[in-house]
């Protein structure tokens, strides 16, 4: 019946948008060998363990959608994400880089500068936020993420100037 992967997609899309995650792996892993030859189905599998909290099988998934479609931003995001859940922050770091490269994104750079401040690179994670607010310098959502990095780091006032910008953005 689900042998089509679009088809196997589709219903395993509507198991994760009710947030039926051990449903959703249960009918992937019945489908394993179309599962593992389609990209989308693999991110699925992975995103479905990773939000059962398995990070180890989840970042197994997502590294397999990272080999069938290599340009593909929001894989390497979430393997990322799985990594710095599993405690594999070196690696975690690596391919939140590569989705960077491949896409912007305030949520990528978000978990990226995490990630960076948990290695101790504080001046690294910094300019994640630096060069997101360069390229969209009215996003409000990038101005609040880097007041509270401010306010992470000890600069309170830099951080009250960053929180200004949120207000002017979002007109409150």
């Amino acid at each position: 019946m689900e042998e089509n992967p679009e088809e196997l997609n589709n219903h395993v899309q509507v198991l994760m948008d009710e947030e039926h995650w051990n449903e959703a792996i249960t009918l992937l892993q019945s489908h394993h060998s179309v599962v593992e030859n389609h990209a989308e189905l693999s991110w699925n599998l992975g995103w479905a363990y990773f939000k059962a909290g398995d990070w180890n099988t989840a970042q197994q998934h997502l590294s397999q959608a990272v080999r069938l479609a290599p340009t593909k931003a929001a894989s390497w995001w979430a393997l990322g994400v799985a990594q710095h859940e599993g405690g594999k922050l070196h690696e975690a770091e690596r391919n939140l880089k590569e989705a960077l490269c491949l896409r912007d994104s305030s949520i990528f750079r978000q978990v990226l500068a995490l990630v960076l401040m948990e290695r101790g690179k504080f001046a690294e994670a910094e300019q994640v936020h630096l060069r997101g607010l360069e390229l969209k310098p009215e996003s409000p959502e990038r101005w609040e993420v880097y007041a509270i990095f401010l306010e992470d780091v000890g600069r309170r006032a830099e951080a009250d100037a960053a929180y200004k910008k949120v207000r002017l953005f979002t007109g409150s």
